[in-house]
């Protein structure tokens, strides 16, 4: 699969139970240990994201000692740990977020995430589905496109298309969803499939480089060079400096 689209990645990001933000008191601070857990692990993920990993630690691991029976920010100490490496403290921190809420669909998808990465498919697999079945989620279309990423990751391809179409059956023009199924289509050799894929969701998404890119590989396995040749002009006027440009003026360059 060289070509496969397959990062696996939560779509969304972790609901800080009680409030958005914490409530200040007066100087501008936290009135409670659990608040103050609440913004600490929230600037951890900031942080995090920023590509801060020693301040995100240290963030966190003072939200754990104001509050450690904070499902959240277990699952983001969970998440740190993960990105810095230490799996020993990753799984333990997903651990007592499972121990704390073990129904709640954030936890499910984090650590489903999590497991999925180590090689643990149908441990992550069972969480996704847990969490996509429970009544209260907003979005499970979210934990379907994770269990399709999951599965396909380790070439269940069968299993993945099916999570991809139920994701896509909640949220019809769910971009993820749509890319990944289009993709996979590709790959499995179902060119008018992923044609169609393609095209719905330019038809309702905007462009990016994946889907321009993928557009170009499809059109031309099918023979159809003027809409090969119009996806990879959009491609070079729209995203000159990417690594799908880069793939397209390789090959060009091989094909001359």
């Amino acid at each position: 699969m060289k070509n496969a689209i397959v990062t696996l990645s939560l779509v969304g990001v972790l609901a800080f139970a009680g409030c958005a933000t914490p409530d200040p008191d007066t100087d501008g601070r936290p009135k409670s240990p659990q608040e103050a857990a609440t913004y600490n692990a929230q600037l951890a993920m900031a942080y995090m994201r920023q590509g801060n990993l020693a301040v995100a630690r240290d963030k966190v691991e003072r939200a754990l000692i104001q509050d450690s029976q904070n499902a959240t920010v277990q699952t983001t100490a969970g998440v740190i740990y993960e990105r810095l490496g230490d799996d020993k403290k990753a799984e333990s921190h997903y651990s007592t977020a499972m121990r704390l809420k073990p129904d709640d669909p954030e936890v499910l998808n984090y650590y489903g995430v999590y497991l999925c990465r180590k090689g643990r498919t149908k441990e992550g697999e069972r969480l996704f589905l847990k969490a996509a079945r429970n009544p209260a989620y907003r979005t499970p279309e979210l934990a379907y496109n994770n269990a399709g990423l999951c599965l396909r990751n380790n070439a269940q391809f069968d299993g993945a298309e099916k999570y991809f179409q139920q994701a896509l059956a909640i949220k019809p023009k769910f971009a993820d969803a749509l890319l990944q199924l289009a993709d996979l289509s590709f790959e499995r050799g179902r060119m008018t499939d992923a044609q169609a894929l393609v095209q719905r969701y330019l038809g309702s998404q905007p462009a990016n480089p994946q889907i321009l890119w993928l557009g170009v590989r499809i059109e031309r396995t099918l023979g159809n060079r003027a809409a090969a040749d119009a996806y990879a002009k959009r491609l070079k006027n729209e995203f000159p400096k990417t690594e799908q440009t880069r793939a397209l003026l390789d090959s060009e360059r091989q094909s001359g």
